[in-house]
């Protein structure tokens, strides 16, 4: 026993360092355009098709990827997904096609979700130790973790990338080979009577019924995340057309660098402010969230139309992207943390699925949308529907705290 404790400590210890790295390519990251444009010649609806397809794959998986999941059981998954991962880098690095790169991507969007068993790992190995009230705080340090790593290499992959282009993707086969190692060192504590009888008391909580509190769940994290994920894309875009109006483009380049340098620190900034909130509020952090969440986009917006002089627009709408980046990872950690505490242990797995695939379906949805309106409208009617939605978020998060409560 003594030395099952000593491996579930250490692989507590391990979880951080392996989730940042696995969390992404995060030497392609920093340079995917550029890489995927110069070096394998896609032009910008070919890279949006590869994106919707490999969403689509996914979302059409889900059974046969749940199905494998609890056949396999929660470290093999994740061993899976590291190898997946492994397997896309190698792909995308020396692939010569437009149908690999496909291939590449769906390989990719794959294995994360088979990595996300790692979370269930990590909740039933501090249930066992009785640490199970420090999943939020083992998930920030990992997402400070990786906040850090990626504001490190988003300077050195587009210095690697000037000197050789496929030199950052190098990198990220070895990165990847490192976390295939890793995931071998990663142990699963075997369930015991207490978590049994708490995932017993919560067993009516787990229906996926309209409106139950998983639903909600569910479709908060969905709204959340697309509004994140495309928001973050869209609102650098549009912060770079408003600049051209005033500024040559060798000043709006030298603008979006630093900005996009400065969003990782608030990035970083963001994870350590929400985890010292978190434990005083606990679940109002997700309205909390919200509510700076819609502030982001209120900001950009009011910075398009403020007529001020040109440096204080650029203040404005780039602390709006400052938040788009800074509640981030937050919400995505409450929102797995809550979920796998009504959840019970044998649909632990099901429930991380469905919300990966969530995630997918709501980006894939509002990328379609985008596209469509972006054919007849200016990149302003985007940030105004990504408002919209964030308040629709604040009001589905509202009712989602008043249904934890209820269940307390």
């Amino acid at each position: 026993m003594e030395n099952n404790i000593n491996k579930i400590k250490r692989s507590i210890d391990i979880y951080p360092i392996f989730s940042a790295l696995s969390a992404d390519l995060i030497f392609f990251v920093p340079i995917d355009t550029l890489f995927l444009t110069l070096a394998k010649g896609l032009d910008a609806s070919q890279i949006t098709a590869v994106t919707m397809v490999s969403l689509l794959v996914c979302i059409l998986s889900k059974k046969i990827i749940l199905n494998i999941v609890k056949k396999i059981g929660n470290i093999n998954s994740l061993r899976i997904g590291a190898l997946l991962l492994l397997l896309s880098s190698i792909i995308l690095t020396f692939c010569k096609s437009f149908i690999l790169i496909l291939f590449y991507r769906c390989v990719y969007e794959i294995a994360f979700m088979f990595l996300n068993m790692i979370l269930i790992v990590l909740r039933n190995d501090l249930n066992v130790i009785g640490k199970k009230d420090n999943y939020y705080n083992i998930r920030n340090r990992a997402k400070v973790l990786y906040a850090t790593t990626t504001l490190i290499t988003s300077l050195l992959s587009g210095v690697l990338f000037n000197i050789n282009m496929y030199l950052p993707m190098y990198l990220s086969i070895i990165l990847c080979v490192i976390i295939v190692r890793m995931s071998l060192e990663i142990y699963e504590a075997k369930s015991n009577n207490e978590e049994e009888s708490e995932n017993t008391e919560n067993r009516k909580k787990i229906k996926v019924s309209l409106f139950s509190t998983i639903f909600l769940i569910i479709i908060s994290n969905a709204i959340f995340y697309s509004i994140i994920k495309l928001g973050q894309n869209n609102s650098k875009l549009f912060m770079q057309y408003d600049f051209q109006e005033f500024v040559s483009i060798e000043t709006v380049t030298y603008c979006i660098t630093i900005i996009a340098f400065l969003s990782r620190i608030a990035r970083l900034i963001g994870n350590v402010v929400f985890a010292r909130i978190y434990v005083k509020v606990k679940d109002k952090i997700s309205v909390i969230l919200s509510y700076f969440l819609s502030l982001a986009f209120l900001l950009l917006i009011i910075g398009h139309f403020l007529n001020v002089e040109f440096i204080y627009k650029v203040i404005i709408m780039s602390l709006g992207f400052f938040l788009i980046l800074a509640v981030r990872d937050s919400f995505q950690i409450y929102i797995e943390d809550i979920a796998l505490k009504i959840t019970k242990k044998d649909e632990q797995q099901k429930i991380m699925v469905t919300i990966e695939v969530y995630r997918k379906i709501g980006t894939l949805f509002l990328s379609v949308l985008f596209t469509l309106i972006l054919m007849k409208y200016e990149l302003i009617v985007i940030e105004i529907l990504l408002l919209s939605l964030s308040i629709i978020e604040i009001l589905v998060s509202k009712r989602l705290l008043k249904r934890l409560q209820n269940n307390n």
